[in-house]
């Protein structure tokens, strides 16, 4: 169900190399979404001009699971809205509707899965990563991480200890761009898994395309654009 709430800031850290965290105080709403799923976030009063508005889609990194809290992450830049995000005081106040977003896990618990995250594209990842774990479902997932530098790549300390208490989990970092040689490798059996791809564009329609040309079937591919 959409809805539209009003939650504070209460916490921002930098988790990578030009990479915010802002955490917003969920705790009295009882805001529902699934794992994946995304959210139009609004500031009421900016403190920078900017040309494309004072709102934002942002991916929720945080579980379902996690009540009291929602998590969202991105790159730093000069844009007026990212300024503002991250100078506003904590306890200022942020307009969240949603959810929004069909980028989910699958219906079938026991499905494999590889995620193919650019960037900040790790959030709807790590919601659903985070999820399944909690869960305990019967996911077998791989996550293909692409980031220029190791620095630039948020979260990689706790995806890498998921990794050491999970036995169905496995990361692959990548640095530069996705090819067909990162994609081959990345599973035993490419027709097998349920694949999502999600980052820039650029590197979204690129990994689309392999995936079609090394045969997987279109039913088998979820995208979202950062």
């Amino acid at each position: 169900m959409i809805r539209k709430i009003t939650i504070p800031i209460i916490e921002r850290r930098t988790i990578a190399k030009n990479t915010i965290e802002i955490v917003l105080d969920a705790s009295l709403e009882n805001f529902t979404f699934l794992a994946g799923q995304y959210v139009k976030i609004s500031i009421p009063k900016m403190l920078y001009p900017d040309p494309a508005g004072n709102y934002r889609m942002f991916s929720i990194a945080s579980s379902p699971n996690e009540k009291s809290k929602m998590e969202i992450v991105f790159r730093d830049s000069q844009s007026g809205f990212k300024k503002t995000l991250t100078e506003l005081p904590f306890g200022s106040s942020v307009i969240i509707q949603g959810p929004y977003g069909l980028f989910t896990l699958p219906k079938n618990p026991k499905a494999s899965i590889v995620f193919i995250a650019g960037g900040v594209g790790i959030a709807p990842c790590l919601s659903m990563i985070r999820f399944a774990i909690e869960e305990k479902l019967g996911h077998e997932i791989t996550l293909l991480y692409a980031n220029n530098d190791l620095k630039s790549a948020a979260y990689l300390d706790e995806l890498k200890e998921i990794e050491q208490n999970n036995s169905r989990f496995f990361i692959k970092c990548h640095l530069g761009l996705i090819d067909e040689n990162c994609v081959r490798q990345s599973v035993a059996d490419i027709n097998q898994p349920i694949w999502y791809a999600v980052g820039p564009p650029k590197m979204v329609r690129t990994t689309r395309d392999i995936l079609e040309q090394l045969g997987v079937s279109k039913n088998k591919i979820r995208f979202e654009n950062f």
